[in-house]
């Protein structure tokens, strides 16, 4: 099961096209599922199942894919890869899951919880390491927010507010649709996983 090569073409086929849709959704993520105009982590809600039910090397290969895919569309010096391929790997280990069909929607959006701040907080230190230590106003330096944020007036702890207002708000929104969208994706791939040994 930890190949890729012994995985039933129509796992693969879904896992892609569900990780396509997750990107899109990153991208354009519906005003009513917001909150405070902050969306959920996609790729967090699509990496949990995929992880869980298909095992560490195909998270890391998942996360790998849609983290570039997300990185060449945005600009910007920090990036979710790093904290995405940690959570493949961390997932990935959890074997349990696997033999579940009923997985525990509780569980589900406390790990999705907890996978949205981790990937929020890895960006917020590549962002901290990046921001220039010897402005007088703590001004960021070069990067994602060198131009845009500073030409608006905001410094260091203004920008620090925002990062922490919107990492809360992106956990409680990722964790609140968990038991929909990541047990949905986990019984689809178990499913199609257990027909395959039927």
């Amino acid at each position: 099961m930890n190949s890729a090569t012994t995985r039933p073409q129509s796992v693969l086929v879904c896992g892609c096209a569900t990780g396509l849709l997750a990107l899109q959704l990153s991208f354009a993520s519906p005003g009513w599922l917001m909150l405070d105009g902050v969306s959920p982590n996609w790729l967090v809600l699509w990496l949990l199942p995929w992880a869980l039910s298909q095992g560490t090397m195909a998270g890391l290969i998942g996360a790998s894919i849609l983290g570039f895919a997300l990185e060449t569309m945005t600009i910007g010096a920090a990036t979710p890869l790093y904290g995405l391929v940690l959570l493949a790997w961390l997932w990935g280990r959890g074997t349990g899951y696997r033999q579940l069909s009923r997985p525990s929607p509780a569980a589900m959006a406390i790990q999705a919880s907890l996978g949205s701040l981790l990937v929020d907080c890895t960006l917020m230190v590549q962002l901290r390491l990046l921001a220039d230590p010897r402005s007088s106003h703590a001004q960021p330096g070069s990067g994602i927010l060198s131009s845009d944020v500073a030409a608006a007036g905001w410094f260091g702890r203004e920008i620090g507010d925002a990062g922490l207002h919107g990492t809360i708000a992106a956990a409680l929104v990722t964790g609140f649709l968990a038991p929909l969208a990541s047990t949905l994706l986990l019984r689809l791939w178990f499913h199609l996983d257990r027909r395959r040994h039927d």
